[in-house]
């Protein structure tokens, strides 16, 4: 349970190894040393949490009759042994109805190692199953967010670093505060301004908490933010303890009060483009109960995510930005989405990836990268020519980085296998979507109109899916997206090598190598954004052919290249290299109402007024698509239905598809300033 906040706290705008607690087994119960305290009560740990935090926040009668369509949302500050959490999963999932879901999310400076949680958990046998899961999801002890799913009705979002900074990013709205950790007394630097602040942003009408402490401190913190603050019987010994509701009315006027979206679950959704984008976004919906019908110009996977294997990858840059954090999240996600859906490992490998420095300057852009970043060696680690030969088992031109917890997927095989999952999910092949119009409706509401060769159809919410086919619709048609040519080399082994898969991981310089699935060396992939031909490229063979030669010298010496074949398709690229998700933009609405506002924090959060409502974008994850496209579809399913997102509000931002808009505007207004 308990959280610390140190002198210099972890922020997540920088991802960073995290210390782990300093745990005394001597007394049997785990001792934080820290902060002179235990983590739990050995005889009474669960009544403790049940009694303070889902009896004082009346969460088991609130629970039964909880009906939004929305996830119901649990806060708390202080992770330690998640017991909190694996009592609220296990009375949630008791007294909530069926079509229910749990949102949880919690914050931990100095988390657990996994040996000390699983040692923990032995303490409770009743909740070993739950505990299992959390154990086999429990992320690295690197700052920032990390989701991840312990149940198909409950998710998690694991915040690791300094409790009132990642809160101060947090988006949507919160239900329930458990307010955990150690007291005030021994732990003083937890209980900021910053972290109450943090608390009534992400607060509405009716969200309740309760905390274990009666201290003074904390009670004026929650009443100068809004809340509603009453003293009642504490648990055990401790003779008081504070509960209370948001009174926003009472807030302090620095708190920002938003009203979570709500949609209809009795509707379909639409999704344009049956990719890999389109259905992990069909297949996050899906999880959180809606239909879906998916249309598509030809059949799964017929353009990027077709190819036979894919590089499951990230660069992560020498300065912590904003991309680097984006590919991090996504890559740890996908990961665990990907063990979820393919535990048996059928069409994904995490192989490792090599990143080797074939130049000097990559060299000196990796060592400073090292220098700079102080990341776990379980995620990246430097490797020397000969380690990095060992590890790709074939010799490598030079030494590089190694990713040991990337890999490689079969995309093509993944989209099919989500396209054949769902009960919910009505696929529409070769319905290539011709037109895309917000209409009128007789009984005054708006749908967006969807044209095929088959007739039109009217949804209340559309997701737009297709790469840079979108700028085939006229709302759509001003992004900044351009469709790149990539061809990828396939060459038949033939049981010319060893049984072993040689390279035994991705190998990765200006090209890629990737260990042979289906008795196959796949390696590329160019990028050539002139041309358009979906022809293959004996030149572009060649190129490939070079690539591959450039990080592992010998290996085609040893094959025939006699029956080297291909596949060309398009990546779909933005400006920046990241992807574009969330709702369109709507060009007119934004230019007219930027020229007309004056202060800046209209603008802050990207007005969804602005935008056009019930249309969304998942597209232009270009190269590393496997790293962006889970995590991206659960930030979308998230906004979709009010819920928080997956990272912090300044990640959502980077993605939102109109800061280019916002970008173009602003340099217009500087132009007319000079």
């Amino acid at each position: 349970m308990p959280t610390s906040i140190s002198p210099k706290p972890a922020d997540y705008r920088k991802p960073c190894k995290l210390k782990t607690a300093t745990i005394d087994w001597q007394a049997v119960t785990p001792f934080a040393e820290n902060f002179d305290d235990v983590y739990f009560s050995r005889d009474q740990g669960i009544a403790e949490s049940n009694y303070v935090f889902l009896q004082q926040n009346n969460l088991p009668e609130r629970w039964l009759t909880w009906s939004q369509e929305r996830a119901f949302v649990m806060a708390e500050t202080g992770f330690g042994t998640g017991l909190n959490l694996l009592v609220a999963m296990a009375s949630f999932l008791k007294t909530a109805p069926a079509t229910a879901r749990l949102h949880w999310i919690s914050t931990e400076l100095y988390p657990l190692t996994l040996d000390d949680l699983k040692r923990a958990h032995a303490f409770w046998p009743e909740l070993a199953a739950l505990a299992q899961s959390l154990q086999e999801n429990y992320p690295l002890a690197i700052s920032g967010f990390h989701r991840f799913n312990l149940h198909p009705r409950i998710s998690v979002d694991l915040l690791l670093g300094d409790a009132g900074s990642n809160l101060s990013g947090l988006t949507g709205k919160v239900d329930t505060w458990c307010l955990d950790g150690f007291a005030p007394s021994k732990n003083p630097s937890m209980w900021t301004e910053q972290l109450f602040m943090a608390l009534g942003n992400a607060s509405h009408t009716n969200t309740t908490f309760a905390t274990f402490t009666s201290a003074g401190a904390v009670k004026r913190g929650l009443q100068d933010v809004g809340f509603t603050v009453n003293k009642v019987k504490g648990f055990g010994r401790k003779r008081e303890m504070l509960s209370g509701v948001f009174n926003p009315p009472n807030a302090c006027k620095k708190v920002i009060h938003l009203t979570p979206s709500a949609i209809n679950k009795a509707q379909p959704i639409a999704i344009i483009g049956a990719g890999l984008a389109g259905l992990a976004t069909a297949q996050a919906l899906i999880k959180r109960g809606f239909k879906v019908d998916v249309y598509e110009a030809k059949t799964p996977a017929s353009g990027g995510s077709g190819n036979k294997q894919g590089a499951l990858y990230i660069k992560l840059a020498v300065d912590a930005n904003s991309s680097s954090r984006f590919y991090l999240a996504g890559l740890e996600y996908s990961r665990r989405w990907l063990e979820a859906l393919d535990p048996k490992q059928q069409f994904w490998s995490p192989s490792g990836v090599l990143q080797l420095a074939t130049s000097e300057r990559e060299a000196k852009r990796q060592q400073k990268f090292l220098t700079n970043q102080q990341l776990p060696e379980t995620l990246v680690t430097a490797v020397n020519k000969t380690q990095a030969s060992e590890l790709a088992g074939s010799a490598t031109a030079a030494g590089g980085l190694f990713f040991p917890r990337a890999g490689w997927v079969k995309p093509k095989a993944l989209a099919l296998h989500l396209a054949n999952s769902f009960n919910n999910l009505t696929l529409y092949n070769n319905q290539a979507v011709t037109g895309l119009t917000q209409a009128n409706l007789a009984n005054e509401e708006k749908a967006w109109q969807l044209e095929t060769a088959k007739g039109i159809k009217n949804y209340q919410q559309v997701i737009i899916c297709c790469a840079a086919a979108a700028k085939n619709f006229t709302p759509s048609q001003t992004l900044p997206v351009t469709a790149v040519r990539g061809q990828v080399s396939y060459l038949p082994l033939k049981g010319c090598l060893d049984q072993e898969a040689i390279p035994r991981t991705v190998v990765c310089g200006k090209g890629y190598a990737l260990p042979p699935a289906d008795n196959t060396l796949c390696f590329g992939a160019t990028f050539d954004a002139e041309d358009s031909s979906l022809e293959l490229s004996q030149t572009d063979q060649l190129q490939n052919q070079q690539e591959l030669t450039a990080v592992l010298p010998t290996l085609l010496a040893e094959l025939s290249t006699s029956s080297l074949n291909g596949r060309v398709s398009f990546r779909c690229a933005s400006p920046d290299y990241l992807p574009l998700v969330g709702q369109v933009p709507a060009i007119e609405a934004w230019q007219k109402n930027y020229q007309s506002t004056q202060s800046s924090l209209a603008i802050s959060e990207f007005p969804s007024k602005w935008n056009h409502t019930g249309l969304w974008l998942n597209i232009g994850h270009g190269s590393r698509g496997l790293a962006s496209i889970p995590i991206s579809a659960e930030l979308l399913a998230s906004q979709l239905v009010g819920e928080p997102a997956p990272f912090e509000q300044e990640l959502v931002n980077c993605l939102n598809p109109a800061r280019f808009i916002l970008k173009n505007l602003k340099n217009l207004k500087n132009l007319k300033n000079q």
